[in-house]
């Protein structure tokens, strides 16, 4: 099992030298350039006791600042589930109705708990100011999940930089989906590394991935990670152990998804749907539609819209496309993860900024992810002993993913999982630079 380990590491790390072979706007690399050196000076030199509480403090005033000093429109889906969100205020149901609930009966979750904050505070701000929570203490959990697999000064390098990517901040904004359950997989991530494994630690793991999964419906990549882990260190002494612990794991999981989806079908939500057999029309299958399209490199687009959910049979659509294009995946498989992994601008909109000063914050934010990809990239390089258990779980993690968005829709948002997993792993890329600089200058 080691030498599969192995070779799988070696893989993960060709996978994504190909890559950020291919990452845009090199130059402006270089304009991240001091930032990466300030914050490994604060890290290394700076005597800050309670660095948790310090990195919370500084996420969220930056945060605080940004929502009242960015104009972020809040668009696509983002915009459909906040106005129904204020629908359900006022006790009107009619959004079940319409194409987007009908389609994603799952993305019920936001709107439901947008509805029960703006019952507290009806304005759009108090939604924002949640946000820039959730946000702040995944920076502590990058920390403090960081501090186990790296020395303090790496992890404390890290987590400072991920305050500055500008991307996290944006979306505060933007109301996705995805900071609530960004933040419950961290935090389940944080338990796998620290807690001992049991009975108890499982069904907690799984309680706190089937709520993220009331939210979005991407837990399931965490649930397979954990399976491969066990696998990937299972032994005669532990397999008993194991096995138990997934078993209880999955039963605890599914059990918690399945009642949630229940609750919702039972609930006065579903008695306003007229027609409740196009409640769920096959989006499963949709996801790999789009995700395979050559022509929107398996981003969402109106036009593969329109032919699906107009279409009888889904499932011949999809095999037509397979069969039309197989020979063209490469190039979009390879496209797919370019555009995923290193292209967080070009989904950025602020409405406020325009000219020359926009364009410079633009840069700067694509070379600042440049820059973290570069790191992360020397990050995967195996070591010749046997790498630590936590940091395979992290690129069992990343190898997941990235496998996933081969085949279905992706966007350059849905990196946010991906860049958590990425920044964790950051600071063996630091210490490497490190070691290596030193090492340069003992042989001058």
């Amino acid at each position: 099992m080691k030498k599969l380990i192995k070779i799988a590491e070696i893989i993960l790390l060709l996978l994504f030298i190909g890559i950020t072979i291919f990452i845009k706007q090199k130059l402006a690399t270089l304009l991240a350039i001091q930032a990466f050196i300030l914050i490994y000076l604060i890290g290394k030199k700076a005597k800050i006791k309670n660095y948790g509480l310090f990195l919370f403090c500084i996420a969220f005033l930056i945060r605080l600042i940004s929502i009242f000093l960015l104009k972020v429109e809040i668009a696509d889906d983002f915009e459909t589930m906040y106005k129904a969100s204020l629908s359900l205020l006022k006790g009107n149901l009619d959004f079940m109705n319409g194409f987007y609930f009908r389609t994603y009966p799952f993305q019920l979750g936001l709107t439901l708990y947008q509805a029960i904050l703006l019952k507290i505070w009806n304005n759009v701000i108090s939604l924002k100011i949640m946000n820039s929570l959730y946000t702040s203490l995944i920076v502590v959990l990058l920390y403090k999940i960081s501090r186990k697999i790296v020395k303090e000064e790496y992890a404390r390098m890290i987590s400072l930089g991920y305050i500055f990517f500008l991307y996290p901040i944006y979306l505060n904004s933007v109301l996705t989906n995805q900071h609530i359950p960004a933040l419950i997989t961290l935090y389940s991530i944080y338990r796998i590394i620290t807690k001992e494994e049991n009975i108890k630690n499982s069904i907690i793991i799984a309680l706190l991935l089937g709520l993220a999964n009331f939210f979005r419906t991407e837990s399931i990549i965490i649930i397979l990670g954990i399976i491969c882990y066990n696998i990937a260190y299972i032994s005669k002494d532990t397999i008993k152990k194991k096995l138990k612990n997934v078993l209880v794991l999955l039963i605890t999981y599914f059990l918690c998804t399945t009642i949630t989806s229940q609750l919702i079908m039972l609930s006065p939500l579903n008695t306003q749907v007229e027609n409740k057999e196009s409640l769920e029309k096959n989006v499963t299958i949709w996801k790999f539609y789009c995700g395979l399209s050559t022509k929107y490199n398996g981003i969402y687009n109106v036009e593969d819209q329109d032919v699906y959910f107009n279409s009888k049979d889904e499932k011949q659509l999809l095999i037509e496309r397979i069969n039309k294009d197989k020979w063209n995946f490469p190039i979009l498989f390879l496209k797919k993860e370019v555009i995923l992994w290193t292209q967080t601008n070009y989904d950025l909109r602020i409405n406020n900024l325009s000219g020359k000063g926009y364009q410079l914050l633009l840069d700067y934010n694509q070379g600042f992810l440049n820059l973290v990809m570069i790191l992360f990239v020397i990050s995967l390089i195996p070591k010749k002993k046997e790498e630590k258990k936590e940091i395979i779980f992290i690129k069992i993690l990343i190898a997941l993913y990235f496998g996933i968005y081969l085949l279905i829709e992706i966007s350059p948002r849905y990196a946010y999982n991906l860049h958590m997993l990425v920044f964790l792993l950051l600071g063996l890329g630091i210490e490497r630079c490190e070691r290596f600089i030193k090492e340069r200058k003992k042989m001058i």
